[in-house]
């Protein structure tokens, strides 16, 4: 209690002065921040006014390239032929100025996107001309809204019947005491081609751009926006068009750039007039989208100084847990150890703590280790004596071998019965008599032999064993009991136990530079997938205690009980089918039987 009472005194003057570090440090971060959003604020007015001159740059220049090449048809000789009174021409000449003032329109409906047809109308002739392929009488009503274009320069749009034109009459005495004009050249806008530019400048789908004519007569828009705020955005521009302002002006000055609120929210306006051509391009966007960050950052700004200020009283405790913890948890680790807990810290600590912790548990996994050696090779004594219980006992294999037995007797033949029962009393007797843990190769072999020849008479059309001679050599070489005649057992009892013809079970003898190799090779089935990864990760397994034996397990542990990690068992499918089995018995020649 004492040296924690001395750290709560300290906790105060610690919050103290990192408060007095850190307060300078925060004022002026936050008259940086301030500053910051002021000027990201004014750089994005400055881009999204960019980005609207762009556009409106952009559509001036088709509009006006299209007002150009009406202009043109002023010097055609055909349309001044055409549109001429009085004069008399064949057939031919007639036929020829129509394709080719047709031909001409052509070009204008293709020299812009934004052209979706080119006509001239004719009124002297009554007649009309399309790119369209049509020549035809002239349409009245829509000739008289065409030839009321208010301005032919300063503002060629004529909006008639949800259409929008841009209408050239021509005449010298054209717009003058009612005369009417000589011909009149029209382009309909492709509204769409407009509609699809303007949602390419929306930033976000919460906005919207439109075009305005001047006196607000006509507006396009674009498939993406608002309809709703559409109309409330139009709403508002129309009762902010000023009729008095020059053709150059559609929309107020003071709207150019300004807030407004639609529907409890607030709009970014930006909006841009043509110089040339009599229209006005505005887009609208909501100012959480683009100031939206802006106020995250505020609000990330005053929940960071909240979490540093607890950090700052916390900082003292995670002082105390730093030092004091880790040490506390090594004495109780320590402690555990003197009761027999022997169990590994985990740590994710690269410090000096995490070094401690290391020697640590490399401590306790040396005594895991021998502690584990000392109890495997008494856990697999007695299971190598269990087994060999089990073995001499196995009811199934006896009821086999008896029905052999009566299976011979019955057919008379007694000679295969003397030689079976002579394979029986080797076997059992090889079994039952009281034998140290280790014996010679040559008695494990023939041993095995001997289980072969017994499976042979049970098996002798279905399965051909052929079981090599074990080289001199290695006769005398010590081994584990019971290594090899498991392995075969469980060939018959798995590998081969739906084979009915064709069977081959091999035993052979690889001899190697440090030891010898038992090869046990079959063509039955392969063990199935799921099995042979089981199978793998038992005979990997270090932790032997907890793995559950089979005999091609149990063998492959006696073994490294025996020879060290150098001896043992491998598994393997064969590509051709079946499996195969390899029993390695490392240094055999320096294994000799004791006189």
């Amino acid at each position: 209690m004492g040296v924690l009472g001395k750290l709560l005194n300290i906790y105060p003057k610690l919050i103290v002065s990192f408060l007095l570090v850190l307060t300078p440090v925060y004022v002026i971060s936050l008259m940086m921040n301030n500053y910051g959003a002021s000027n990201v604020r004014a750089k994005i007015e400055d881009a999204m006014k960019s980005r609207v001159g762009f556009y409106i740059r952009q559509l001036e220049g088709d509009f006006s390239l299209i007002t150009r090449t009406q202009e043109e048809f002023v010097n055609y000789r055909d349309v001044r032929m055409l549109s001429s009174k009085g004069e008399v021409y064949s057939d031919n000449d007639w036929r020829n100025a129509v394709l080719n003032v047709r031909s001409r329109l052509i070009s204008l409906s293709n020299s812009s996107n934004y052209v979706r047809s080119a006509s001239v109308y004719l009124p002297s002739v009554n007649r009309l001309i399309s790119s369209a392929n049509t020549y035809d009488l002239l349409p009245d009503e829509e000739y008289k809204a065409l030839k009321g274009v208010s301005q032919r320069l300063a503002d060629p749009f004529v909006y008639w019947n949800n259409r929008l034109y841009i209408s050239f009459p021509y005449s010298n005495l054209a717009l003058i005491n009612g005369r009417e004009p000589s011909f009149l050249v029209s382009a309909e806008i492709a509204t769409e081609k407009v509609g699809e530019m303007l949602d390419s400048l929306m930033i976000d789908e919460s906005g919207g751009t439109m075009v305005v004519g001047r006196d607000g007569r006509w507006v396009l828009t674009g498939k993406k926006g608002n309809t709703e705020l559409e109309r409330e955005m139009l709403t508002y521009v129309q009762q902010n068009i000023d009729p008095s302002a020059p053709a150059q002006e559609t929309v107020k000055k003071d709207i150019h750039v300004k807030t407004v609120q639609f529907g409890g929210q607030s709009y970014w306006v930006y909006a841009e007039d043509s110089r040339d051509m009599g229209f006005s391009l505005l887009m609208y966007t909501p100012e959480s989208e683009m100031l939206g960050s802006l106020k995250q950052y505020r609000v990330w700004f005053w929940v960071l100084s909240f979490i540093s200020l607890l950090v700052i009283i916390l900082f003292s405790y995670w002082i105390f847990l730093q030092i004091h913890q880790p040490l506390l948890r090594l004495i109780r680790a320590f402690r555990g150890m003197e009761n027999g807990k022997n169990e590994a810290l985990v740590y994710k600590r690269s410090d000096e703590f995490g070094y401690l912790y290391q020697q640590y548990n490399q401590t306790t996994n040396r005594i895991q280790e021998l502690i584990h050696e000392v109890y495997e090779q008494n856990y697999r004594a007695n299971l190598s004596e269990l087994r060999q219980l089990q073995s001499q006992i196995n009811p199934h294999f006896l009821y086999n071998n008896f029905y052999i037995l009566y299976r011979l007797a019955r057919n008379g033949e007694n000679e295969k019965i003397a030689e079976f029962t002579s394979f029986l009393g080797k076997y059992f007797k090889f079994i039952t008599r009281t034998h140290k843990g280790t014996i010679r190769l040559e008695e494990e072999t023939a041993f095995s032999r001997l289980y072969v020849d017994i499976q042979t008479f049970r098996f002798e059309e279905r399965i051909e064993a052929r079981f090599e001679e074990l080289p001199p050599a290695y006769a005398d070489a010590m081994v584990p009991k019971l290594i090899l005649q498991p392995i075969l057992e469980n060939v018959y009892q798995h590998g081969m136990r739906n084979t009915l013809e064709g069977g081959l079970l091999e035993v052979r003898f690889d001899p190697q530079e440090e030891g010898l190799d038992i090869i046990v090779e079959d063509n039955g089935e392969p063990m199935p997938d799921v099995e042979y990864e089981d199978l793998q990760l038992k005979l990997q397994a270090t932790g032997w205690l907890d793995v559950e034996t089979t005999g091609l397990v149990n063998v492959h542990r006696r073994l490294r009980l025996e020879f060290g990690n150098r001896g043992g068992v491998t598994f393997s499918r064969k590509s051709g089918g079946g499996n195969q089995v390899v029993i390695s018995i490392p240094n055999v020649r320096e294994k000799r039987a004791e006189d």
